[in-house]
């Protein structure tokens, strides 16, 4: 059975000044293999190597790393594991080369690991999980399916608030597709790991939080004159 825990977590942050791009870092576990879903990016680099040493692993003991999509915030930490295979679906791996104008993509990727890239389809599986493809939010979007129905979903669902209301915030390639996603992705799992927000059951119909406390964000301003203001929505 698979073991999978959240290295570090997805946080629903966004500033006036753009988009933090803390999404749920997760580790998978079968036998003596490890997988790295959604890696994260130049600015939780550090947390995640820490966290990773706190478990007794490094970089070389991570054999495959899955990239729900090729956005900045999902993706650039995949260079941190050399010896992984690297995990795309093929559909993001086409709309990467051919939407440039979206402004989130790290399509560079694709090439510098390119002699470890391993292309998926739907219904393709590793160690047992399988892939299954949400596209809107990007046009090959792909979450993977776990043994006891845990669905890492990336961005097809990046907060609680889209499964609740079955909306997507955010697609930057197709919006009902987006929506279709999210329905799809509630009717196949019993766990959703959403991008940026905290896990959540799927229970008769209704959901409600995994977690018994909520993450802990710690946020520390140094110098000069800043005024913060904190909106719940």
């Amino acid at each position: 059975m698979h073991k999978w825990e959240i290295l570090l977590p997805g946080i629903p942050i966004t500033t006036n000044l753009g988009f933090l791009g803390l999404c749920n870092v997760v580790l998978i576990s079968l036998d003596d293999e490890y997988v790295i879903f959604d890696p994260g990016h130049y600015g939780n680099r550090e947390p995640l190597l820490s966290t990773l040493r706190n478990k007794g692993l490094s970089v070389n003991d991570i054999d495959y790393v899955v990239l729900s999509h090729l956005h900045f915030d999902h993706a650039v930490n995949t260079l941190l594991f050399p010896k992984a295979k690297i995990i795309i679906s093929r559909s993001e791996i086409e709309y990467a080369r051919s939407n440039p104008n979206d402004p989130y993509l790290a399509t560079y990727l694709i090439d510098l690991v390119r002699d470890r890239l391993i292309v998926v389809d739907e219904g393709d599986e590793i160690l047992g999980a399988k892939f299954i493809l949400l596209p809107g939010h990007t046009g090959g979007t792909m979450g993977l399916l776990l043994e006891d129905k845990t669905l890492l979903v990336g961005d097809a669902i990046k907060y609680v608030s889209e499964a609740l209301s079955r909306r997507a915030s955010f697609a930057y390639y197709n919006g009902e597709l987006a929506n279709e996603s999210i329905t799809k992705a509630l009717s196949i799992a019993k766990v959703v790991v959403p991008g940026h927000d905290m896990p959540f059951i799927i229970d008769s119909g209704s959901i409600r939080s995994l977690l018994s406390e909520p993450f802990n964000l710690q946020l520390t301003l140094r110098g000069g004159r800043i005024k913060l203001t904190i909106i719940n929505e």
